[in-house]
């Protein structure tokens, strides 16, 4: 197959459409990505997963039992 051909109408046309729907796809994905990411870090937060934690606290309560 010679790709270096010129390419029919119709070939364009679906060339065009497939570009849309792959930037229509790929800005979907981004924007839920965005909200998936703001609600674990509201998620991490809420429960206290981002706080440091004292290790050495938590060896010596760890011996202690």
């Amino acid at each position: 197959m010679d790709y270096n051909s010129p390419r029919t109408e119709r070939q364009q046309k679906a060339v065009k459409q497939a570009k849309k729907v792959f930037i229509l796809l790929l800005a979907s994905g981004l924007f839920i990505g965005v909200i998936v990411s703001i609600g674990v870090i509201k998620l991490m937060n809420y429960f206290g997963l981002t706080e440091k934690t004292n290790q050495i606290q938590i060896i010596q309560e760890k011996l202690k039992q």
